[in-house]
């Protein structure tokens, strides 16, 4: 049952609150009382109540003292007060402390209680949203990780989510990344999801216990399957290097020794400040990407990259190179044409942008467009046997000395797959329109057959399909269909005694008249009249 103490240094009410109201029959045990502030608090030390019932006024400590020190100990503590004086500035101050209520004598026994069994269903509810938090730290936690190493957040953010999630990452400290990435992620075996993610579990496992013998930092599960490191320490930059590359080559040693597996880690450069542990975040991304040139199962530092440390000014594309992305996948060569002159605007109005930053966003973009575009590849073998490679565009981005022959490269790579999407949505678009045309000659005779049955069938909308029979048959839908059925009607007035409703009903028309109309529209003859001739 809920605790509930009451003070009050006049007696007689003090007494008659405690001995008149039932509080054990409504659910609460009276656990004391007291007649001023000090002994009231004395009594709260011992019992802990879940509400306290006040007087304002009292010698030695007065209700608002006695609420100040009961909400600097016990926030969760309901507190409800009394008073004989109607008074705003009173109300104010109280509102203030953030009273649960505040009540003018004399005081009915009935308000009371309903008031207690409000503030115990307050402390019920915020009792249960607090598990809920702390059932939810982990998810919490998570997400504000995955914040930080994706974007710059300013140092006010970072300080107040840490001191809320019980994070540690010290505003003074210098800070690299260390990522994670298993080999096997991407081979056949490791295509059973469960699989998968108990190797992750078990390298999560082997780089939590290496940070936590001797090292400062924070280790998580990436969305990006990476086991992402925020390395901190007090130390000079070089004997960070010398750490963070121990670290890494500890856990690669240690889970090749017990997981018999391999994995590749990639670290990249020292900061001054968590506000940069994004930087550091994209270099050790772009490290690990050259493993596929430099080789897997072994610890890469962004300097093997050949590229120089973040600018200090960021260069933030907010989206745009997906939406680059997006265009290309669709094949909208002009579209794409104008999201990447965006790209180069952007990028060109920063004041001290680097080469080595406008070849990150390089191999960002290029990264997305391989990634986005792997299926149409697999159906070009030309295009991974030859140069244009993911791993031969990394090896040229190194040699372009201007950002205008960095953009060409990237426009140059963009117009390539943007050709290949649009061969392939020609080669899709031809399959649609001939799965449309037999569905179409193999049905015609179904009376009503529409545009919006077709498009059903061949999984595209009606007015896309329209302008598909338009571009590629250069005839519009009704009139292919026309044709269809006319072409069938003929044959079977030549090769057939069936009468003309007959033959009218089995190319899709109940209405005879309708049909005559249709068929003298189409060859210049009734139907009677071109069984004549023929």
């Amino acid at each position: 049952m809920s605790k509930v103490v009451i003070i009050d240094d006049d007696m007689i009410i003090r007494r008659g609150l405690t001995r008149t109201i039932p509080w054990e029959q409504n659910g609460f045990t009276l656990a004391g009382s007291a007649g001023d502030g000090e002994e009231g608090l004395k009594l709260i030390d011992e019992v802990h109540p879940d509400v306290v019932v006040t007087d304002i006024r009292m010698p030695f400590m007065d209700g608002f003292q006695l609420t100040e020190a009961v909400k600097q100990q016990y926030p969760e503590i309901k507190i409800i007060m009394l008073t004989s004086f109607d008074e705003f500035e009173l109300a104010h101050r109280a509102l203030k402390l953030k009273v649960f209520d505040y009540l003018l004598k004399p005081v009915d026994g009935k308000q009371l209680l309903d008031t207690v069994k409000r503030a115990q269903l307050e402390l019920q509810y915020e009792l249960e949203m607090k598990q809920k938090v702390i059932e939810g730290m982990p998810l919490l936690r998570q997400r504000f990780l995955e914040k930080i190493i994706k974007k710059s957040l300013p140092e006010s953010e970072i300080r107040s989510h840490c001191e809320y999630l019980n994070l540690k990452l010290p505003p003074t400290a210098n800070y690299s990344v260390i990522l994670i990435t298993a080999d096997d992620y991407s081979y056949p075996e490791y295509q059973n999801r469960f699989g998968k993610e108990m190797l992750k579990y078990c390298i999560l496992n082997v780089a939590e216990e290496t940070m936590r013998a001797n090292y400062g930092g924070l280790v998580f599960d990436s969305e990006d399957n990476e086991i992402v490191i925020i390395y901190y320490d007090n130390e000079s930059q070089e004997q960070m290097e010398e750490r963070a590359i121990h670290i890494a080559e500890t856990i690669r040693v240690n889970v090749l020794t017990y997981l018999k597996t391999t994995v590749t880690v990639g670290i990249g450069f020292i900061y001054a400040h968590p506000q940069h542990i994004c930087r550091s975040y994209r270099e050790a991304k772009a490290a690990l990407e050259f493993r596929h040139i430099i080789g897997t199962n072994r610890v890469l530092t962004f300097g093997d990259t050949g590229l120089a440390p973040t600018n200090p000014e960021e260069i933030i594309l907010g989206g745009l190179e997906k939406e680059l992305v997006l265009k290309v996948k669709l094949g909208l060569d002009k579209e794409a044409q104008d999201m990447l002159e965006q790209i180069k605007k952007r990028v060109i109005e920063y004041k001290f942008v680097s080469l080595a930053q406008v070849r990150l966003i390089a191999i960002q973009i290029s990264l997305l467009l391989f990634k986005e575009m792997e299926e149409f590849i697999e159906k070009q073998e030309n295009l991974t046997e030859n140069r244009d490679t993911l791993n031969a565009y990394y090896h040229e981005l190194e040699r372009f000395p201007t950002i205008q022959d960095i953009f060409d490269s990237i426009r140059q790579l963009t117009v390539r797959f943007l050709n290949l999407a649009n061969r392939q949505r020609e080669i899709q678009t031809k399959s649609i329109v001939m799965k449309a045309m037999e569905f179409m000659e193999q049905h015609f005779a179904t009376e009503g057959l529409s545009l919006q049955d077709v498009a059903r069938v061949v999984h595209v909308s009606p007015t896309y399909l329209s302008i598909l029979f338009k571009k590629e048959r250069n005839i519009t839908f009704s009139d292919y269909l026309l044709k269809v059925r006319m072409t069938a009607a003929i044959e079977l007035l030549r090769m057939s005694d069936l009468k003309s409703y007959e033959i009218a009903d089995k190319v899709g028309y109940s209405n005879p008249q309708y049909f005559s109309q249709c068929f003298r529209k189409y060859t210049g003859y009734s139907p009677s009249d071109y069984r004549s001739n023929a």
